[in-house]
């Protein structure tokens, strides 16, 4: 693999929705010799950064947001899903030379089926109160539940369509849409590295290096489901202190 980049080239700005195929492509962007690359959904992600990417999100404030999202990606030489991917025309704004990769599923049906197969809604309640004493379940439903509030005031969608084919159309329709001409690349794996290698000005890896090829949704249900049934034992022993605690106070103070 060749020495990576520093941040002093390009930004590189993966505009995909989350679940198209960006771990792939960072692996791909790392034989390339690209990064260091910024993606939460590569565990294991620091927990500082999932929280710090959830308050960015639900910033209102543009100016604020930008600083913050420089501060956030600025070591960074590739970047990948929210707030990145969301905040294209703020990240534009920021680095505005920046090559900006659109990753896309064959077919948007078989992108929301694998939305969806990650199982629990992270914005729900009975994941956030589930888990509530588990490092970073907090941050990771702050995190989608600001991404999901984003599109629904940008598209003016409602909360059940975040996901849905039709926020797959509308965001990558507008990430066509600001993208100056020459900057953007629609991408997905199966096109190999030629397309990707020219785009970024790279030369083709060794011959029979194979795209790589990585699916962690196994890995983020397992993660989902462990971090619920943890929390489910943590409340457990809490309830189940204070239960044991409560017998043991003398019933004249109870009385």
């Amino acid at each position: 693999m060749a020495e990576k980049t520093t941040n002093k080239g390009r930004k590189i700005i993966v505009a995909g929705l989350p679940r198209t195929s960006t771990t792939s492509l960072k692996k791909g962007l790392e034989v390339l010799g690209i990064g260091p690359c910024f993606h939460l959904g590569d565990p294991p992600a620091p927990i500082r950064r999932v929280k710090e990417s959830a308050h960015v999100l639900a910033i209102k404030d543009t100016a604020l947001r930008r600083q913050r999202l420089k501060q956030l990606y600025d070591e960074y030489g590739a970047v990948f899903e929210p707030p990145a991917s969301t905040l294209v025309d703020d990240m534009l704004a920021i680095y505005p030379d920046a090559k900006v990769i659109l990753s896309v599923r064959k077919d948007p049906n078989v992108w929301l089926a694998s939305y969806k197969g990650l199982g629990m809604d992270l914005r729900s309640r009975a994941y956030r109160w589930s888990g509530y004493w588990v490092p970073g379940v907090i941050h990771s439903s702050n995190l989608i539940s600001a991404w999901a509030a984003f599109y629904e005031r940008k598209f003016d969608m409602a909360a059940k369509d975040v996901p849905s084919v039709e926020l797959y159309h509308r965001h990558n329709a507008w990430v066509k849409d600001i993208v100056p001409p020459g900057q953007l690349l629609e991408f997905q794996p199966s096109m190999g590295w030629g397309p990707l290698c020219e785009f970024l000005g790279r030369e083709l890896p060794a011959e029979g290096t194979p795209f790589p090829w990585v699916n962690e949704a196994a890995f983020l249900r397992n993660v989902i489901r462990t971090a619920m049934a943890v929390g489910v034992v943590i409340w457990l022993v809490i309830f189940g202190t204070a239960w044991v605690l409560f017998l043991q106070v003398p019933q004249r103070w109870i009385a």
